[in-house]
This record gives C-alpha cells, sequence and structure tokens, in this order.
C-alpha cells in the first residue's frame, strides 16, 4: 500500500533547502472522509498540501493549528498537525460551493510547544488572494524566505527555502547566492518533475535531486490522524455548564456526538455524566 511522504533536501552550492511533499494516498483519505463539493473540493486540497509544508517548521514535540476564518464569503478552514506529519482537517460549511478568488476575514495561527505557552498569529485578511494565503503566513510569521509551489495537476507541494549565510558558504569555492526566483529558474526542470511523480518512494526521490547535486537530507510519512476518542468526547461535555449537561439529556438517555474532523459518531451514556449531574 502506498503512503504519503515528505522529502527533503539540501543544496550547499547554492544554499537552498527544498521540501516535497506527495500527497496522493493522503489526500485520497481525507476526500473519502469529507464529502468536499466539486468546486471548492480543488481549493481544499490545494490548502491542505500548501499548510502542511509548515510541517518543516516544527521540531520534536510541537503541534501547529492552522486557521483561515473567512466572513466574506463565509467559511473556516482548519488544519492541525505534529512535527511527525500527523494532521487533522476539516472545511466548513462541507457543501460550500462558490469559491472565490479573493476572501475578508482572519488567519489564526497557534504553536503548541511542550511546556510553553501557545504562540499565536492573526492576520487582518481584505480582499485577499486566496492562493497565496500561506505564502504569506510563513513570510509573516516564520519570517523565512520560502516560496510554496503547487502541482498543477496532481496531490504534491514543494516548498524552497533560502538559507541564510553559514560558514559553508565561504568554504565552496563555486558558491553561487541565488534569489528564490532565480533558483526556481535555474531548478524548474527539477522542480516540474519532482511535482508529478506519482506514488513516489526515496529512491526515485534521492535519484532525481542527486542528479542535479542536492542532497537527501530525510523523510517522513505524512498522514490523516484524528485522535479523538470516546473518553475525549465526555470529557468535553464536562466543560459544559451543568444546566447544560442535563439539558442535553432531557429526551434520551443516550446522545450521539459526532466529531467534526474525522466524522466519527460516538455515543455517550446519561450514566456516564450522572457523576455531576443532580
Amino acid at each position: 500500500m502506498s503512503v504519503s511522504r515528505q522529502y527533503h533536501f539540501i543544496c550547499n552550492k547554492n544554499g537552498f533547502s527544498i521540501s516535497v511533499i506527495e500527497g496522493d494516498s493522503m489526500m485520497k483519505e481525507v476526500n473519502q472522509i469529507h464529502n468536499i463539493g466539486p468546486n471548492a473540493l480543488s481549493y481544499y486540497q490545494k490548502t491542505i498540501l500548501s499548510s502542511m509544508q509548515m510541517v518543516n517548521f516544527l521540531k520534536p514535540g510541537e503541534s501547529l493549528g492552522f486557521y483561515i476564518d473567512s466572513e466574506e464569503p463565509y467559511f473556516r478552514f482548519k488544519i492541525e498537525l505534529s512535527n511527525t506529519g500527523t494532521f487533522r482537517t476539516l472545511l466548513l460549511p462541507e457543501e460550500f460551493e462558490n469559491f472565490p478568488d479573493k476572501i475578508t476575514g482572519k488567519v489564526r495561527l497557534v504553536k503548541i510547544y511542550n511546556a510553553r505557552e501557545p504562540y499565536h498569529t492573526i492576520l487582518e485578511l481584505k480582499d485577499h488572494d486566496v492562493g497565496n494565503i500561506v505564502n504569506e503566513v510563513i513570510s509573516k510569521s516564520y519570517q523565512t524566505n520560502s516560496r510554496i509551489i503547487l502541482s498543477e495537476h496532481g496531490n504534491s507541494s514543494l516548498m524552497v527555502t533560502k538559507l541564510p549565510p553559514s560558514n559553508i558558504n565561504k568554504k565552496i569555492e563555486d558558491f553561487d547566492d541565488l534569489s528564490l526566483d532565480q533558483i526556481q529558474n535555474k531548478y524548474h526542470k527539477l522542480i516540474q518533475a519532482a511535482l508529478l511523480i506519482p506514488n513516489a518512494d526515496v529512491k526515485m526521490m534521492d535519484d532525481l535531486f542527486q542528479a542535479e547535486g542536492l542532497q537527501y537530507l530525510g523523510s517522513k510519512e505524512v498522514k490523516f490522524f484524528c485522535p479523538c476518542s470516546h473518553e475525549r468526547m465526555v470529557e468535553n461535555l464536562f466543560t459544559l455548564p451543568e444546566h447544560d449537561r442535563i439539558d442535553i439529556f432531557k429526551e434520551d438517555s443516550s446522545i450521539e456526538i459526532r466529531c467534526d474532523y474525522c466524522n466519527t459518531i460516538y455515543n455517550i451514556q446519561r450514566s456516564e455524566l450522572d457523576k455531576n449531574i443532580h
């Protein structure tokens, strides 16, 4: 069974790195979970593939939440990912069809650290190009010289990052310091080839990039994973005021709760909350 992976390469000669996400398998799984209308599906796929590149900025144990709260037109995009490559996502309302070229609203970024307060970033959007949101978030929140490029015909994304000056530059006699535009132009054929390989494996990617002088640094599987559980759903109910907990069980001794991220349905019994319901 094929899996989706993120591959990381570095070019010391020109001082940049490339991250490639081959996302065919993960997008097929997401599409099976969420019934997104055909007009919004293309946007949904591209936004997932581009925002997944932010996994490159996560250290071990860290996780990230990226949220688009559009008011005009109204919709909500959410993706939560971990440094290990797992993620969960949704687009609401699922029947949203008429996807625009520009939106007005907010973008929120929440980075969760180990034993530290979460880091929050909020960007205001006004008639903003929907195709450039993730690139702007990366530029303003992480202040890196990066650019995300999407496959036009497949489920792949690629991020080019210009590396800061270092001592390694001085050790390479023919070091050629290129801008992002120059990198994209010089390695155009490599970038397009990397975006078009379906169900790639490590050897295929390594051979492709090694032929152009880039060094393979590593890869990880990227996949949909929702950590919801019956126990967590019960715990969430305990966050409600007592009168609300009593009210939701007024008609029946059990209720069904659906997880928005993975559509799993949990049957919760009143007896599971009785210790706090009088």
